[in-house]
């Protein structure tokens, strides 16, 4: 196999778990390549590896050393280290450092596959969708692209604050860069060499997301069969980003609140209280004070996570930066595909009419899509999605083909169309129509859609 077609990268001195290890990662669909010790790894990594897996113990450059030398270089590849069984001190050190997870020797085969496809999903889903430019200037600090009044206050306030240990409670619609705020926060604070690390509350089963919050004891739950180190704790010194913090179950979120409280937790199933030396930026797109009223979210924890409030204003409210976007993003997508793209002056007027219901995120996608099918490497109005292109149509238009028709029908399609227009956001569909997210998934369910 050449190298440059590898998905995953082993190394380990140990013969025998090199084979395990590539044994078990083939059969989950994964291109290997095996390296024996820290150097050899270090040559052949590539671009095109999504995920590493490196033991602690290695001769040469060990893993740590390995760990290292790829958060610096490559940065968005997820490093997963092996360890034994009886060291936790070295999973912590890891994590710290950036690994994306670890692995106890012996290691479990589902347990293996299940962080490798985790790890691989992360990997994709950075390079094809963050929310907004990331500049990296000479210090390693985040920057946002901002030329509107509103924005250039925002990020202002932002860095002011960054010094703080104070809880930020980041709000805003999905895709609107509530994740790169808060890695600019991070950066810009004196946290900014310690971990960064982030969870997104609905991307975890509930049965899992204790554990992956806190930690837990070898026997805590069923299949508990070692100790494993919680993203807290895996956090200490640095900034846990808890995103969509709005879905925390409520059964969560005293143990939560007790964190903010009195800076302290325990591993599910023990007893050893655990100091939490970490700052936490959380972040979410739903109504707090209707989740608060509804009785799903306890209204003390509320408060205690937003001492520091930022409101992120949607795209449509501040049109005046497509512009500067556009530029960023397609300088961006270019590193990405290895080439160079503009755009009209045309299509530039058509996407500063567009409101842009998916944000950042949405503006990304559908420059990406441009960008790959456009000719001479520059994109024309027939090059946007139809989407984009129907803002073109008068309001007259639209309203002349309703007369007619029942209001149960009138309000159907309206839900269905502005369900599509906003790619299936509830939150924001419901924000659309003027009714409340739940009063949508009623509808939904009542029209069947």
């Amino acid at each position: 196999m050449a190298i440059g077609k590898a998905q995953l990268l082993v190394a380990d001195d140990d013969k025998t778990i090199r084979r395990l290890l590539t044994y078990q990662a083939e059969r989950a669909g994964f291109d290997v390549l095996s390296a024996s010790d820290g150097n050899e790894a270090i040559e052949l990594v590539s671009d095109h590896t999504e995920v590493v897996v490196v033991d602690l113990n290695m001769p040469g450059i060990d893993g740590f050393g390995c760990l290292e030398i790829l958060s610096k270089n490559h940065p968005k590849i997820p490093v997963i280290v092996l360890t034994a069984a009886n060291n936790a001190e070295d999973a912590v050190a890891a994590m710290k450092l950036g690994a994306f997870d670890y692995i106890t020797k012996p290691f479990d085969p589902d347990e293996l596959v299940a962080i490798l496809l985790k790890a691989k999903r992360l990997h994709r889903a950075e390079r094809e969708n963050e929310d907004l430019r990331e500049t990296i200037n000479d210090s390693g600090t985040v920057e946002m692209v901002a030329t509107s009044k509103e924005m250039l206050k925002l990020i202002e306030q932002a860095k002011k604050i960054a010094d703080l240990d104070s809880t930020v409670l980041i709000t805003g619609e999905s895709g609107v860069g509530k994740g790169v705020l808060a890695r600019m926060i991070h950066s810009h604070g004196k946290r900014a060499t310690k971990p960064f690390i982030t969870i997104s509350c609905p991307a975890v089963p509930r049965e899992l997301l204790e554990s992956e919050l806190f930690g837990h004891e070898k026997g805590a739950f069923t299949g508990a069969t070692k100790r494993r180190i919680g993203k807290i704790e895996a956090a200490q010194g640095g900034t846990i980003f808890l995103d969509e913090i709005g879905d925390l179950p409520l059964d969560l979120q005293p143990k939560l609140l007790n964190v903010l409280q009195d800076r302290e937790f325990q591993r599910v199933g023990g007893e050893e209280t655990i100091t939490a030396d970490v700052r936490i930026i959380a972040a979410t797109n739903v109504d707090f004070e209707e989740k608060v009223k509804e009785g799903s979210f306890r209204s003390d924890l509320f408060y205690r996570l937003s001492v520091i409030p930022f409101e992120i204003p949607p795209l449509r409210k501040r049109l005046d930066e497509i512009k500067s976007l556009c530029e960023g993003l397609l300088s961006k997508i270019a590193k990405r595909q290895n080439s160079s793209t503009q755009i009209s002056g045309e299509a530039m007027k058509v996407m500063q009419r567009f409101d842009w219901p998916g944000n950042v995120r949405q503006l990304e996608n559908i420059l990406e899509r441009a960008a790959a099918f456009c000719e001479d490497g520059i994109i024309q109005v027939d090059d946007l999605p139809p989407e984009v292109l129907n803002t073109e149509k008068s309001d007259s238009s639209r309203l002349q083909r309703i007369g007619g028709i029942t209001l149960v029908e009138i309000e159907k399609e309206a839900l269905a169309q502005t369900l599509d227009l906003c790619q299936g956001n509830k939150a924001e569909t419901a924000r659309r129509l003027g009714i409340t997210e739940k009063s949508v998934y009623n509808k939904i369910k009542r029209h069947e859609l």
